[in-house]
């Protein structure tokens, strides 16, 4: 080799480092040591698809794949080019996760939305499954009895205190009576929601003549998606303003903080309430659906006797004893005249026997009873027993 065979020799005949036979150990082609290779010069360049990652993954966080897409590509062009923006890379494909996250929750966990409500209230809840029992925590089928909530985000239902401004006070709320893994259908559910609500509404406020008028019944029911976790298979029934504004303070109002004559009382015109509330449409007239008013006068029939004989079966202390015997006479009366109304054969005689029961339901009567027990007077009907105000959420 040229120049005593020093292989440094166009380097001025000096090695790189220092004199001597060999390099140091660890230097390249030092005996025994790792063969290390300086790493290439740093890029005073920041890679442009890191860029972009971060950019769509903050920005676009629905498509977060697409950043995602972009923060490993960018990092396989960084191991390769020497560029900067491995951070950036990182950090859209965080961005990028966290947006496909939020879509999935977004399309899975959609509860409710009350603005989104049907003519019909038919909108039914859905339920986000990122918890171990498969609901989020704020899901509207985590709610007790006797919890307010108001509606912070689309399917969410969040307690809150009920002396708080609130959206909804829940009443009653019970597992489906189907429970298998095929979904018994959203015509079913409904169905069963309506009847469970209309029906329960009064162990809950024990006086429902106190509702406010502006105040109705709804409920959520699971659909198809949020039959898929269990927990969700329930039906929750809760008390809103129909205007769907937000309200304070709590409706509840057990029996037992009534007096005897008091609970008797509701007990025997809740009877004929709850048939009155399950009749045809309001807007259904008797031309439209003869048989639907039939089976419905056969209902009342039976209340209104069942209401005569709990108002005579009692030993009444505080309540006017003649105010009590007309209102069981025409507790009777209605009953004759509802089941003639079933009995009937044509729309003429149905008409009639419906008016003529309509005439004898009491309406002064339980007034006059209601002001004397000290209980509500108002004379609308209650919430549960106006005809659609029942509605899935």
């Amino acid at each position: 080799m040229p120049d005593g065979g020093n292989p440094w020799a166009a380097a001025g005949g000096q090695q790189p480092w220092g004199t001597g036979g060999y390099p140091p150990p660890g230097m390249p082609g030092a005996p025994g040591g790792p063969m290390m290779y300086p790493a290439p010069q740093r890029s005073l360049y920041t890679n442009n698809l890191a860029i972009a990652s971060l950019i769509v993954g903050i920005v676009c966080c629905y498509f977060g794949f697409i950043g995602i897409g972009l923060g490993i590509g960018a990092l396989r062009q960084i191991k390769r080019t020497g560029e900067r923006g491995k951070g950036l890379a990182i950090s859209g494909i965080v961005a990028g996760s966290l947006g496909m996250v939020l879509f999935v929750l977004t399309v899975i966990g959609g509860a409710f939305s009350v603005d989104d409500f049907e003519e019909d209230g038919s909108r039914p809840s859905h339920v986000s499954p990122t918890s171990d029992s498969g609901l989020s925590a704020n899901s509207p089928f985590r709610l007790s009895l006797g919890q307010c909530f108001d509606r912070a985000a689309a399917g969410n239902a969040r307690p809150v205190d009920c002396t708080s401004a609130h959206f909804g006070e829940t009443y009653w709320v019970q597992p489906a009576s189907e429970q298998t893994s095929a979904y018994p259908g959203e015509d079913v559910m409904k169905e069963e929601a309506e009847k469970l609500c209309a029906d329960r509404v009064d162990t809950y406020v024990a006086d429902t003549w106190s509702i406010p008028d502006k105040v109705v019944t709804f409920y959520f029911y699971p659909d198809r998606v949020a039959w898929k976790a269990p927990a969700a298979r329930r039906i929750v029934c809760f008390l809103a303003n129909e205007d769907k504004s937000s309200r304070t303070g709590m409706l509840r109002k057990y029996a037992s903080s009534l007096t005897p004559d008091q609970r008797q009382l509701l007990d025997a015109t809740n009877q004929f309430d709850k048939a009155w509330g399950k009749g045809p449409d309001e807007d259904t007239g008797v031309e439209d659906d003869p048989q639907a008013y039939r089976t419905w006068a056969k209902d009342m029939s039976a209340a209104a006797n069942r209401q005569a004989t709990l108002l005579s079966n009692y030993r009444w202390t505080t309540a006017d004893k003649a105010t009590v015997d007309r209102l069981i006479a025409k507790s009777r009366i209605a009953a004759t005249h509802y089941q003639l109304a079933a009995q009937s054969t044509d729309n003429a005689t149905l008409r009639t026997e419906l008016g003529l029961a309509d005439d004898n339901l009491g309406d002064d009567e339980i007034i006059s009873l209601r002001r004397a027990l000290g209980l509500a007077t108002q004379q609308e009907e209650p919430a549960k027993h106006q005809g659609g105000n029942s509605k899935a959420v």
